[in-house]
């Protein structure tokens, strides 16, 4: 008999276990992503009641709460920040803005770093939507509610040039650890910005050896997965050949062993940045490359030639302020619209760069030579190649 109570306890123990684990899941999922759309709305995960949390976020982005249960009116704030299915989403539109006035994207929450390109553009904090908000802030930019947003395809093996934000170190890495990375150059593709510095991303420490003694050298392998695209998406990044080789090119000896591979080089100074019987002990700011693993579709931002973004022109007057729908999301004629002379057929949106006038014609004297400031030397494009010192 007591063999039988405990056959059924345990049965009913097991069944109850995975009730729980089956009804939890929903709630772990909702929490997870309500997490993720605060610490990017604010800077940090929120506390207190589910509900009210969420009618602080629809009143930041809508106005006004959503429709529908607590799923579903947290799915239509993350559509909003995140989703690029029909037009740009929030963080697409803010990165713009950013890069416009920095030509970098900056970190922390929307709602600061709102406030921060209000400050610089107009003076001062404006009321209202987070949609309202950008609005006034690229009328003000650049001279329309407009911003210069085109779709376009991010090939594969695409490089970018990353750098890690935190030390590293075999001595007190686990397996499973985050390591947190930043872009920290630009990336075009088919003159358009996909990837602007400041873009985080981050990487999996896979397995971590520590050094024991001369014959057993500290280890790091680490899989940096993911990095954000100028419109918000996460992009499947990898360090296949193109990266490696990269990285070999520039004597990239500290990337490399946070990848678990050593230097390939002659370069006898690079190399004694693994001393046996050491564990790896790294700053922040190790510089490596990433490829994207398989092609995706973005938003991205189309600059002039003088990397000022310029007003795609449009056929309503500039007077008129086109209302947004009731998602939130600004309507499609606010998007970048073709232009009305005649052009060939295009899959998105065209662009139209304005020249500056010529100068008024003068006298013909021969006019005194002088420096023109940021000229680079004939056949280079201007890149600052950074030379550092591996130890």
């Amino acid at each position: 008999m007591m063999s039988l109570k405990k056959i059924f306890c345990g049965a009913v123990a097991a069944s109850m276990i995975f009730s729980a684990s089956v009804f939890a899941a929903p709630a772990d999922s909702v929490n997870a992503k309500l997490a993720k759309i605060e610490t990017d709305t604010y800077g940090t995960e929120q506390s207190g009641a589910l509900l009210d949390r969420i009618s602080r976020l629809e009143k930041s982005y809508n106005g006004q709460n959503f429709n529908g249960n607590m799923n579903a009116r947290i799915d239509a704030i993350y559509d909003v920040l995140y989703k690029n299915e029909t037009s740009p989403g929030i963080l697409a539109k803010i990165n713009a803005l950013e890069w416009n006035v920095d030509h970098e994207v900056q970190k922390g929450g929307l709602d600061s770093r709102l406030t921060v390109l209000e400050n610089k553009i107009l003076g001062k904090v404006s009321d209202g939507t987070f949609n309202e908000r950008i609005r006034t802030l690229a009328k003000a930019s650049y001279g329309a509610e407009i911003l210069p947003i085109a779709l376009v395809t991010i090939p594969e093996n695409t490089l970018i040039k990353v750098a890690t934000t935190v030390p590293v170190g075999s001595k007190t890495l686990q397996e499973g650890d985050t390591i947190p990375i930043e872009v920290i150059e630009d990336v075009f593709v088919d003159d358009t910005l996909v990837f602007a510095k400041g873009l985080p991303g981050f990487g999996s420490v896979v397995s971590v050896h520590r050094a024991k003694n001369i014959f057993s050298n500290g280890k790091i392998e680490a899989d940096f997965h993911t990095l954000k695209a100028i419109d918000g998406q996460d992009v499947n990044t990898c360090t296949g050949v193109e990266a490696v080789d990269a990285m070999n090119a520039e004597l990239m000896a500290r990337g490399l062993s946070l990848l678990g591979q050593t230097f390939s080089g002659k370069n006898k100074s690079v190399e004694e940045v693994f001393v046996r019987g050491k564990n790896i002990d790294l700053p922040a700011g190790v510089e490596l490359y990433l490829q994207i693993k398989t092609p995706i579709v973005v938003y991205g931002v189309r600059p002039s030639s003088n990397n000022t973004l310029t007003e795609v022109p449009q056929e309503q007057p500039a007077t008129e302020t086109p209302p947004a729908n009731d998602t939130g999301l600004l309507p499609d004629e606010m998007i970048a619209a073709p232009p009305t002379v005649e052009q060939p057929p295009a899959d998105d949106e065209i662009i139209v760069r304005v020249d500056p006038e010529p100068p008024a014609p003068t006298q013909a004297t021969e006019p005194e030579p002088r420096h023109e400031e940021g000229k680079t030397l004939d056949g280079q494009d201007g890149e600052v190649i950074e030379i550092f010192d591996e130890d």
